[in-house]
């Protein structure tokens, strides 16, 4: 009635809560009561665990639940296996499988009212108003006949109707009148499922014909035990039937005579299933560290949300790392205590990859040394609370995995391999952004290079709504690509469509792969976070990348007048300090303004409409003659001066443009800053000149050239590193690390 619905933890919690109201009511209770007893017999429990439902305590308790709902039930079921299981225990009501977005939904439906068999719909997380009769069993009875209504027409009922509603959305949002016409079941991973799931995949693959055995006989034990459970239950029906004397009924002590000697023989085979099986269990207890090992980095993986919105990791994906630590290569006489010590760095290193590549620069740092702190069981204190730079935290997770950890994660570097082989036809690779920077350029270049077929759609309207749908549904069966772009201005629309349509895809082509490019946005549905595979592309920062970026946006042909070109550049310039200061918040800006490339790009705009109307379009301009005030003005109170809200900040702005934006940027050897070592601006002002020029600048920009000085960039890193021992400090306190 009321547990069905939360997780594991919450679950023990209301257990708890509610076991302390009996004490204070001075309420008898067992010590050891659990609602799994009291619900369900052992003999039905073996009976779901051999129809594939997991055997944890959650799973079991949601299976007591599914037998005893007066309601129909709506099951979140992330992982797929509830599902499975749901469709062999309804195997005999001929159940069928089917969603909103079926074509056939209505008739599907109708036939399984009218004749009795189970009905499982997907996907689902808004209710079709066709299913509310069903629901609030608004059955009719005229002549003798029960019916009810379904869309248009009245349809016979039959008692023997079911319908599961299942959602594999694990943040689903339902409305309070649907949780109140439906029984909730919450089939959500626990971290002790998991733990068992990774033991099979490690025993399978390590010793598989170990796992075969081990397998075989859980299932020959719970058959043994279900049949001990139903001869019990034959003697007790039969002596409760007895009227008398049971010693003068003779047919029912022969009987007795019978399932006696039948259950001492079940109970030496249970006795002797379980020797082999503890000598298998000794066997598959090598490994049982590692799947403690995985239970915890779980744990660990899922407790990055506490840090952003953006860290979604399902378990699907965990363990789709561990089964590629696996694959190591085992070495020549390698012993199991070696192979598991394999194993463990392998699996540490794919986590820190892939995991990583979906977190921003210093959270990568976080989650490092959070593996760290796992993977050695040192806490690294002393490193950690005394650090004043990156450059200390860094060498702490050098020192526990060796130099060539990929703390930063497998990226956009390794852009083939992953589209190749770490994502499937069935997970979308998401390339989340800081805004203004635009990734959907390199999955265009490698499907060129790979000669891959890509079908590219720009979000935010209908058109491109209605493309996208048509897309995906032709790629995933023809094996193309897909790229949805710029899906931060459509978020309702993939909650409402696209994660149903993902997950509505079965059977998909091998070769299908589907990108989604979005800026970094807080209404992101969980789900498609879950279910996405991520890599987090920060801009690259420095002067250097800044202008690159920003004139990679221009067309060739707008770089046609050297005039202009050189009032571009100055822009460039002026917006890569704006951009690069922001890094050194508070010491750069007093807060952390949302300076973004299409600010650059107003600003091109602007100089353009500018020189039109002083110089009426004349193609050979005069520098003295320029609209130098208006230019100035426009951005530093426009363009830019826009997202500004402090005075102080206001005069910062105003001095790095006024510094540039004069004539005399138009002289040889132009100092773009007051300071030694300052970069001067190329003497032409052709579009190959200033690509020269741009490639000659150093990545490593100093802060002196922004206008900062010479220790900004050491108190940067003081605050960087603070912020990562905070992270660490409120993970470990959350986890009790």
């Amino acid at each position: 009635t009321y547990a069905g619905s939360f997780g594991f933890k919450t679950r023990k919690l209301l257990i708890s809560k509610w076991r302390n109201a009996l004490e204070i009511l001075g309420i008898d209770f067992r010590e050891n009561l659990s609602m799994l007893d009291c619900l369900s017999k052992a003999s039905e429990r073996l009976d779901w665990q051999s129809k594939g439902l997991p055997g944890d305590q959650l799973s079991l308790e949601n299976g007591a639940i599914l037998d005893h709902s007066i309601r129909f039930p709506l099951v979140i079921d992330p992982s797929g296996q509830a599902i499975d299981f749901l469709m062999k225990k309804h195997e005999s009501q001929k159940i069928q499988r089917t969603s909103f977005l079926d074509k056939a939904f209505m008739k599907t439906l109708s036939g399984a009212v009218r004749f009795g068999t189970a009905l499982l719909v997907e996907n689902v997380e808004a209710i079709d108003p066709v299913l509310n009769p069903l629901l609030n069993r608004e059955i009719q009875r005229t002549g003798g006949r029960a019916l009810v209504r379904i869309g248009t027409e009245d349809v016979d009922y039959s008692p023997k109707f079911s319908i599961i509603l299942t959602t594999k959305n694990p943040a689903v949002n339902l409305t309070p009148d649907l949780c109140s016409r439906v029984t909730l079941v919450n089939f959500t991973v626990t971290p002790a499922s998991l733990q068992s799931q990774s033991l099979s995949q490690i025993v399978a693959s390590e010793k598989p014909e170990l796992e075969s055995q081990r397998s075989n006989l859980l299932k020959l034990q719970g058959e043994q035990n279900v049949k001990l459970r139903e001869l019990e239950e034959q003697m007790l029906a039969s002596i409760s039937a007895v009227e008398g004397s049971i010693l003068d009924d003779d047919r029912l002590v022969d009987g007795m005579e019978s399932l006696m000697k039948e259950g001492s023989q079940v109970e030496e085979q249970i006795a002797k299933s379980s020797e082999v099986m503890e000598q298998v269990q000794t066997a598959v207890g090598k490994f049982e560290p590692l799947a403690n090992v995985c239970r915890d980095l779980f744990i660990l993986i899922e407790s990055m949300r506490e840090i952003s919105f953006l860290y979604e990791f399902s378990a699907s994906m965990f363990m789709s790392i561990l089964e590629n630590a696996l694959f190591t290569t085992r070495g020549d006489n390698q012993s199991d205590e070696d192979r598991i010590n394999t194993i463990k760095l392998q699996l540490f290193t794919e986590v820190g990859a892939r995991v990583g590549r979906a977190l921003k620069l210093e959270d990568k740092i976080v989650f490092s040394l959070l593996l760290a702190r796992l993977y050695t069981g040192q806490k690294y204190d002393d490193i950690v609370e005394k650090a004043t730079s990156t450059t200390d935290l860094i060498a702490a997770i050098s020192d526990a995995f060796g130099g060539a950890f990929p703390w930063e994660g497998r990226g956009l570097d390794s852009f083939k391999v992953i589209s190749a082989d770490e994502i499937s036809e069935s997970v979308p690779l998401m390339l989340c952004s800081a805004p203004g920077h635009d990734v959907s350029g390199r999955v265009e270049s490698m499907a060129r290079e790979l000669g891959k077929e890509l079908s590219a759609v720009a979000m935010g309207s209908v058109e491109g709504f209605d493309t996208a749908e048509k897309f995906i549904s032709s790629a995933s069966k023809r094996g193309t690509w897909v790229m949805l772009k710029n899906c931060h201005l459509c978020t309702e629309w993939l909650q409402e469509v696209l994660v149903k349509k993902l997950q509505s895809l079965s059977a998909s082509h091998k070769q299908y792969r589907i990108f989604i490019t979005s800026e970094i946005n807080s209404k992101l549905p969980t789900a498609l976070l879950r279910m996405s595979d991520k890599i987090v592309a920060e801009a690259p920062s420095g002067i250097k990348a800044s202008i690159s970026r920003l004139f990679s946006s221009i067309t060739i042909d707008r770089l046609s007048n050297p005039i202009r070109n050189r009032l571009y550049l100055v822009l460039g310039w002026v917006h890569a300090c704006v951009a690069e200061r922001l890094n050194f918040v508070p010491i750069g800006w007093s807060e952390k303004y949302e300076f973004t490339e299409a600010d650059a790009i107003h600003g091109l705009e602007v100089i353009d409409s500018l020189i039109e109307d002083a110089c009426s379009g004349r193609y050979q301009l005069d520098p003295e003659k320029l609209p130098w005030d208006a230019i100035r003005s426009t951005l530093c109170k426009g363009v830019f001066g826009g997202r500004i809200t402090k005075s102080i900040d206001q005069e910062v702005l105003n001095n790095l443009v006024e510094r540039v934006f004069v004539t005399d940027c138009f002289d040889v050897n132009f100092k773009l800053a007051d300071v030694d070592g300052s970069p001067t601006l190329p003497e032409g002002s052709s579009a190959n000149e200033i690509f020269a020029w741009v490639d000659s600048l150093p990545t490593h920009t100093p802060p002196t050239w922004i206008g900062l000085g010479s220790d900004a960039e050491e108190a940067r890193e003081l605050r960087t590193a603070k912020s990562v021992v905070e992270k660490v400090s409120r993970i470990t306190n959350s986890l009790g690390m």
